[in-house]
């Protein structure tokens, strides 16, 4: 089966959005979102509520991003892409496995999170972007070590 240029872009667009969490690129990390784009990240088992991190602008999401993320390394890995493209719309599920390492106030700390996205995509002008973007942890290993998502 070959792969269409859609699933191709799609998958990408998935990369790209890893990479500006994982580079701390901002700039990178909008250009994968719509401008009414909404996200949730529900990280329960860490314990902190998917409340705390519902964001209705991809800005409101990106000025949270970089509060918690500040003292943090991360790597964002992305697999088992399942898509279901309908013209210019498509929805689809990512999973994710992320570690963070918090180090430079204390001990190191790390945490390693077992999660899934459900997606939902618009093709733009630009290509494909994210409209919007919920992550439900499955599992997690450690405890909350980044900063505060309020400023």
């Amino acid at each position: 089966m070959e792969l269409d240029s859609d699933w191709r872009e799609l998958t990408a667009l998935s990369a790209r959005y890893a990479r500006g969490l994982d580079d701390k690129d901002y700039a990178l990390l909008r250009t994968c979102f719509t401008a009414t784009a909404r996200t949730s990240y529900g990280t329960g088992n860490a314990g902190v509520d998917r409340g705390d991190l519902s964001y209705e602008t991809p800005e409101a999401m990106i000025d949270a991003m970089r509060r918690i993320q500040a003292p943090l390394r991360t790597l964002h890995r992305m697999s088992n892409h399942l898509f279901d493209i309908d013209g210019d719309l498509a929805t689809g599920r990512v999973y994710l496995h992320q570690f963070q390492l918090r180090e430079g106030d204390g001990p190191a700390r790390t945490t390693e999170y077992f999660a899934w996205y459900d997606d939902s995509y618009v093709r733009t002008a630009a290509g494909w972007r994210f409209q919007e973007r919920h992550a439900t942890t499955l599992w997690a290993t450690g405890g909350w070590i980044g900063d505060p998502a309020a400023g």
